[in-house]
């Protein structure tokens, strides 16, 4: 078996180390506007897309040298300075790439998608040609997409739709915009085709399906917040419900419950993140059982352990990438970064909506995402068992000073919290 088939066959779709972080939601969005169709998410069983490529505007950033000696570059900008000039614009523009130590290649570095210009496919070189195919898109996105297009809730998928139509509306006349626009056309356009990731991908169980559409509905409806802070939390919320798909499915495939991912939220070690890193191995540990048990009839292709530990590793580099985990290497445990509790904001609550602070943690965190945080989420998970319920009652508290000086927590007496997008706007 390959790698892809044993992550199929317990995932339903495609997981690797190189394919996390941001990538599969730049992917997915990548595929919701780039279907070959009247609307976005549509019910057809195989849908076609046409992908961009901005390899022109990505080499001028991160290829800049050997671009601007070939006539491409000479015959798009006329005056001498002016590709410099666009070139330190668009370096601001990149996604942060997971666990790089160095200058990436223009390959691997992709533009944040602010305008509709800005989303990309792949690309790379292949001998003297460039070519629009998949090498950070893994599939990841391929999954998101099909499980939000195929939603048997119609009036949540029209939301969804009308959510993610008007991300780009208030900027498709933007400066930026004209401008990725002119760059997109000195790169490749594919002819539109299947996306054969897309087609192979699974769709599991409607429950942990529910979580990325009830997320995306809700993310996508706080159109007070910029289109820049949805796009984000868009990313952010794909990379995270990939993680809940991984933790469950590898646990559902050995016949087990999953494991709760615990959550240190204090700034100083203790028994709480002592436990939170043990988790994180725990959990690892069960991901590489379950690809074991996927391909122990299969002695004479075996998995390597480099692809074994790539299947392993898309649970830490999509933590890591997003605030889930305090680091990418050595010793790590389970962490909300801030960045991650605006995500978790936004898809827990409607726009202009608010929800207490005890659901938040109990109902969202622990009952929908499997987050270990307070006192009853931890007696509902039997950690009490082995811990003192003050620990996970500090750590609750640690996380809601920590919201609350986000703005994302407002006090309206000493016993009522509210959790909103209040403060961020």
């Amino acid at each position: 078996m390959k790698a892809p088939e044993v992550s199929h066959e317990i995932f339903g779709g495609i997981f690797d180390y190189d394919g996390g972080g941001m990538y599969p939601g730049l992917e997915l969005l990548s595929l919701v506007f780039g279907a070959n169709s009247k609307g976005i998410l549509p019910l057809e069983e195989e849908i076609e897309f046409i992908k961009q490529s901005q390899h022109f505007a990505r080499r001028l950033v991160w290829d800049y040298e050997r671009l601007k000696q070939e006539s491409d570059y000479k015959n798009t900008f006329v005056e001498e300075h002016t590709g410099e000039v666009v070139r330190n614009l668009l370096s601001c523009l990149q996604v942060p790439i997971p666990n790089i130590s160095k200058a990436p290649s223009w390959e691997r570095a992709h533009f944040f998608p602010y305008c509709q210009a800005l989303i990309h496919w792949d690309a790379r070189k292949r001998g003297a040609k460039y070519n629009i195919e998949r090498r950070y898109y893994r599939g990841g996105g391929a999954l998101a997409h099909k499980v939000l297009r195929l939603d048997k809730d119609h009036e949540r998928l029209q939301e969804i739709r009308k959510g993610l139509e008007n991300l780009y509306k208030t900027n498709d006349y933007s400066a930026l915009q004209k401008l990725a626009g002119v760059m997109r056309e000195q790169g490749l356009e594919s002819p539109p085709l299947k996306d054969t990731k897309e087609v192979q991908s699974q769709l599991r169980d409607s429950e942990t399906d529910d979580i990325l559409r009830e997320g995306v509905r809700n993310i996508t409806s706080h159109t007070e917040l910029s289109c820049a802070t949805r796009i984000k939390a868009l990313l952010n919320w794909t990379a995270f419900w990939l993680v809940i798909v991984q933790t469950k499915r590898s646990a559902s495939y050995l016949g087990k419950e999953a494991l709760p991912i615990i959550v240190d939220c204090g700034s100083t070690p203790g028994q709480l993140r002592r436990a939170s890193t043990r988790r994180h191995n725990e959990i690892r540990a069960m991901i590489g059982n379950a690809v074991d048990k996927c391909t122990k009839n299969y002695e004479k292709d075996k998995l390597s352990r480099k692809k074994w530990h790539k299947i392993q590793g898309f649970l830490t580099v999509n933590c890591a990438t997003i605030g889930l985990l305090n680091a990418f290497k050595g010793k790590r445990h389970f962490t909300l970064g801030i960045g991650l509790l605006e995500t978790l904001v936004l898809a827990a609550t409607y726009r202009n909506n608010e929800i207490s602070f005890d659901r938040f943690s109990n109902d969202l965190l622990y009952k929908k995402w499997n987050l270990v945080v307070g006192r009853p989420s931890a007696e509902l998970a039997g950690l009490l068992i082995m811990f003192d319920a003050s620990i996970f009652e500090d750590n609750e508290e640690q996380l809601s000073n920590q919201m609350k000086a986000a703005g994302l927590i407002t006090d309206y007496s000493d016993a009522t919290r509210m959790v909103s997008t209040k403060g961020l706007t």
